[in-house]
Order: structure tokens, then sequence, then C-alpha cells
């Protein structure tokens, strides 16, 4: 089929191309109109009460204490599938996520090797409004505070010897994360291009089926003895 054949489909069958090119258009309107998303990567560190995450040899890297924090991590978190990345650091919105929620022990390793050396958990929180991040930010650093407190004070220990977890200050800020004007570009013009591609497509074939009809449709001409 030349290109001379798709115009002339695309001439007769138009109303199928609007259908579309339509629908490309309002979820291209969806995508401009989106403001980026929020999200926060807060960290709270579990050590000793008589030493901070910036002592020397803290109580982060003790294998039971890590263990401790792990069981935290378990309790706390959502119970909702989560997305793994191929390196640990990567953001929780890498994949487009909108809104979502992830609770775990730092991983130093990668998808396939996971590696948690250090009794850190890292609360991971993207949504569509700074309000609502915030308000889950509140409530998961209340529930880790509460679930350090109820598991060391059924084991019997002594204030004075439990376990602290510490929030890192810093690590509270919630980031207004927006695409650049490249990458909305290049979202468009994917947007259009497949538009486009679909509606040819779908005037081709519509035109095929319907020009088949009215040939069936067609009196058939003949001599009469």
């Amino acid at each position: 089929m030349t290109l001379r054949d798709i115009l002339r489909a695309l001439g007769r069958r138009w109303y199928v191309a609007c259908v579309p090119l339509a629908a490309a258009a309002v979820l291209l309107g969806l995508f401009w109109s989106g403001a980026g998303v929020y999200s926060t990567r807060t960290v709270v560190s579990f050590t000793f009460p008589y030493e901070s995450s910036l002592t020397p040899d803290n109580a982060t890297s003790n294998e039971s204490v890590i263990a401790f924090a792990g069981a935290v991590a378990s309790q706390i978190s959502p119970n909702t599938p989560t997305v793994r990345y191929s390196a640990g650091d990567a953001p929780y919105y890498g994949a487009g996520l909108r809104q979502g929620i992830l609770v775990g022990l730092r991983d130093d390793g990668s998808q396939w090797a996971p590696s948690y050396g250090t009794a850190v958990i890292e609360i991971q929180i993207v949504g569509q409004t700074e309000q609502w991040v915030a308000e889950q930010q509140s409530q998961i650093l209340a529930r880790v505070k509460q679930s350090t407190e109820a598991q060391q004070s059924g084991g019997g220990i002594a204030p004075e010897e439990r376990i602290t977890a510490r929030v890192e200050p810093l690590t509270l800020r919630i980031e207004h994360i927006t695409p650049s004007r490249m990458a909305q570009a290049m979202a468009a013009a994917a947007m259009v291009g497949a538009g486009v591609l679909v509606a040819a497509w779908a005037a081709v074939a519509s035109d095929e089926v319907l020009s088949r009809r009215d040939q069936r449709r067609a009196p058939t001409g003949g001599r009469v003895s």
C-alpha cells in the first residue's frame, strides 16, 4: 500500500481516524495538566541511646540491631506490592509512580543481590499533593516509634539500654518532582506520533472492510434473453 492509498483512505474514512486522534488529544491534555508529584525519602537510623548515627562504629552496623530494624520495617510496611529497581538508591517515582509508599531497610545491593548492611529504614512516599505526603510521613514515623518501643518493652529491656530510632532531620523535606521541558516535548511528540499511526491504521482497515461490503451489496449487470 502506497502513501497515496493511505491518504485516500483517510479522506474517505476521516470520521474513523478522528477517534484515535481525539483519544491522543485527551491523553496529551492530561499529561500537560499534570503538576508533577511530591516525594520524600525519610531516613530513620537505629542506634543505642548513648550514641548517634555520627558516632564512629555505632550500632547501625551491628547485626542484631539490623535485624531489629528489619523487624520494625516489616511490621509497619504497607501490604502492597513494591517496585524493585536495579539500584537501591533509585527514586521510588522512577517508574512513573504517582502515589505509593515503600518502607524497608536500606538496600546497598542491587535488584538481583540485595544487601542490608546498616540498621537504617528508608521511608519513600510519593503523592500528588504535598499535604498527603506530609500526613503519611507523620503517621509512618509515629508507627516506627511505637513499634520500636513496643518490641522492646515486652522483652524486659531496661529503658537506658533500648535501641533508639533517630530520624535524620535533613531527610524530612518533601520535594516537588516535575518533568523537564525536553522530557515533556519528547512525550508529546511520541503521543502525537502514536495517535497518527493508529488513526491511519484504523482508516485503512475500516476502508477495506467497508469497501468489500459495498462491493458485495452492489447489483451485478447481466443480459436478459
